[in-house]
């Protein structure tokens, strides 16, 4: 995610949903996750204020159950805060009035204009969360869609979602061990399957 900021109203405080703890981090999380610019995943645009995303994952990161996320999709939709176009592998989310929590213009302003010292200090902190993230002992769970495009590139008709929520309920962990590498586990689910099709195989029998 880039290093960047929304902005907040006060105002903020008398949405109509601000009393409902769920529906704010929820939305929030979706502010500060949705594209600032356009893009592009798997060939498909994903245009400014907008995530491709699912209900597992987002309950995955916000720790929302996936029953709330729904229930909280559906309120957000009907009071046209966002929109939904979903797929049977993923939703597109579009955050309405995107531009009146983020802005491009007043966005680079503030990167021009930041001072030297806290430019230095995010330049430090982006150097030490690259190497956080380059420690190979340190494990980050992949998101849903990372295990989708991981798949579709094997070709190993593995069950992305099934795969994520057996190690997410198992802690990430093999045997008693923490997982190091989660494609090397996919790896491991995509063999294991392959033998059990070949176990379960019928005989052809020659008469």
């Amino acid at each position: 995610m880039d290093n960047g900021w929304i902005k907040i109203y006060r105002k903020f405080s008398d949405w109509e949903w601000f009393k409902i703890s769920e529906m704010v981090h929820l939305f929030i999380f979706l502010l500060i996750n949705c594209n600032h610019k356009d893009n592009k995943w798997q060939g498909i645009n994903i245009k400014r204020g907008q995530i491709i995303t699912g209900r597992k994952e987002l309950s995955f990161k916000t720790g929302i159950s996936e029953q709330t996320i729904r229930t909280c999709l559906k309120k957000l939709e009907l009071t046209k805060e966002i929109t939904v176009k979903s797929t049977n592998k993923y939703s597109i989310i579009t955050v309405c009035n995107y531009d009146s929590y983020q802005d491009k213009t007043e966005i680079t302003n503030q990167q021009l204009t930041n001072n030297q010292p806290a430019t230095n200090q995010q330049l430090t902190t982006n150097k030490n969360d690259k190497n956080k993230k380059n420690d190979k002992n340190i494990f980050i769970p992949p998101s849903l869609l990372d295990v989708i495009e991981y798949c579709k590139e094997r070709k190993n008709n593995v069950d992305a979602e099934a795969w994520i929520n057996h190690y997410t309920a198992k802690g990430w962990m093999i045997g008693k061990n923490k997982m190091k590498d989660w494609k090397a586990a996919v790896r491991t689910w995509e063999k294991s399957n392959k033998e059990q099709s070949i176990v379960n195989k019928p005989l052809n029998f020659v008469r």
